[in-house]
């Protein structure tokens, strides 16, 4: 029953090297769903868009999921960067492996040499043969009119620093532009912003054209909305009486059904008058007691504004996490209401998509932000001038404990922050980048209201921020 963005089928066209998203954006789901033969061929049929067709074959390169039978892991990656092979030569033996080169490219490894050591040993050593085989794998996949895809994902987990990620990055990237000489090899990498925003990633020759053809996960309010419908549409519990509902204000455009899902009308998917007026019959139409109470915001559009990090996006999974337990405060504390969704649970909804959020951040990605943001937890309000920020982590001896934990291997600066050696500025350019952070044009710092509420920080007449 999960819908998805019409945009986001550019993002499986083959000939689209790099797709970016932020957390929560999708990465993860297409790089499975690509590797599914069964989904594959759904959406080739429901997205025409995606150029999907039957004669390419998916391969995995690297991903959370994937193994080192065919794929290096995590510590093979880190066993051949210590034997001194470089980032672009264990890439090119990836996809030698995933291109099923035959001998005298070793398939297996010899005594006392590990598979993935033999393989990009002979990578290194016979830039003449790979390239021989390499075009000759090309010639043959065209006269099958097959194309191969190689996948990768979850980049940040190619090492556990960014000391480490970078040049593994890089490489990828490289061997990625590389292989678009060919007309029917591509490699397609799913990459958070941060990462290609990193020149130390990025910058090499021509890395502008692979770039320029980037696709992005993103989430307009539309996509947004239409997938919650969506979701409420095809529910258990209440799916039909939400399809009568939207049914009515509809008018003629109906739902549909097809192999027992049922699929919203196109108005509802990319209309947002017809999406705010279905929304209000669900949630009113103000985020206030009051009917007059406008200058609150009205709940189509406050819900989105508060989730928007820096980079004004919204990821599906907080949306759906905010709506879901507004849904449930609004069952237990707010049953007298007329309306299935009170403005009070949507902002307890928004409290609880922060907090999930934060700890998504702080636990599986960057520890080392939680040592940052604790000094001003309760301490601050937004927005703020830079150097109240920079002189309560000054105050605090924040960087200087970082640096510290970095240096000791500690497990709070798994993936340290990039700008570490510019010390308070750069810690605080960090925090931008990742999205935590905005600078206003007056010069000042905002924090948006997802991070903020469960960072602890205040804003004059904004969501309490947790405690």
């Amino acid at each position: 029953m999960t819908y998805v963005p019409p945009a986001h089928a550019q993002a499986l066209d083959a000939d689209r090297c790099i797709v970016e998203g932020i957390r929560g954006a999708g990465k993860s789901f297409w790089w499975a769903a690509l590797n599914s033969e069964p989904h594959r061929r759904h959406i080739a049929r429901a997205f025409p868009d995606a150029h999907l067709s039957d004669a390419i074959i998916v391969k995995q390169g690297f991903g959370a999921a994937s193994g080192s039978l065919d794929a290096p892991s995590q510590d093979v990656l880190a066993a051949l960067l210590a034997k001194r092979f470089t980032p672009r030569t264990i890439w090119r033996a990836v996809v030698a492996r995933q291109l099923d080169f035959q001998k005298p490219f070793p398939r297996i490894g010899a005594r006392g040499i590990e598979p993935w050591e033999a393989r990009t040993a002979w990578v290194r050593d016979n830039p003449e043969s790979f390239d021989e085989m390499l075009m000759a794998c090309d010639r043959g996949l065209s006269e099958r009119t097959q194309r191969i895809l190689i996948l990768f994902d979850a980049l940040d987990r190619l090492a556990e620093t960014w000391q480490e990620i970078r040049p593994l990055a890089k490489g990828l990237f490289q061997v990625t532009q590389d292989l678009r000489s060919t007309r029917n090899i591509r490699l397609k990498l799913f990459v958070r912003p941060d990462m290609l925003e990193d020149k130390m990633i990025t910058g090499f020759p021509d890395a502008s054209k692979l770039l320029g053809r980037r696709a992005s996960l993103t989430w307009r309010k539309v996509d947004l909305y239409a997938l919650f419908f969506q979701c409420a549409g095809n529910a258990s519990t209440g799916g039909t009486v939400f399809r009568k509902l939207s049914g009515d204000i509809l008018g003629n455009r109906r739902w549909s059904q097809t192999d027992g899902i049922w699929t919203l009308p196109a108005d509802l998917r990319s209309d947002e008058k017809v999406q705010e007026k279905v929304f209000e019959a669900i949630a009113g139409t103000v985020m206030s007691a009051s009917p007059t109470g406008l200058k609150r915001g009205k709940p189509y559009k406050w819900v989105v504004n508060h989730l928007q990090d820096g980079r004004d996006q919204v990821s599906p999974r907080s949306f759906c996490e905010a709506l879901r337990l507004a849904a449930q405060r609004s069952r237990d504390d707010f049953e007298d209401s007329d309306l299935p969704l009170h403005y009070k649970a949507l902002q307890a909804g928004v409290q609880a998509a922060s907090r999930v959020r934060v700890d998504e951040l702080v636990n599986e990605d960057y520890p080392w932000i939680q040592l940052v943001m604790d000094p001003l937890h309760g301490n601050l309000s937004v927005p703020c001038p830079p150097q109240d920020i920079m002189n309560l982590w000054l105050q605090g001896g924040v960087i200087d404990s970082l640096t510290e934990h970095l240096n000791s291997g500690g497990a709070a600066v798994k993936l340290p922050p990039q700008h570490l050696d510019e010390r308070e500025e750069g810690v605080l350019r960090d925090l931008t980048e990742l999205g935590l952070m905005q600078t206003l044009s007056d010069g000042r710092i905002q924090m948006p209201d997802v991070y903020r509420i469960a960072f602890g920080l205040g804003r004059r007449g904004g969501v309490k921020p947790l405690k």
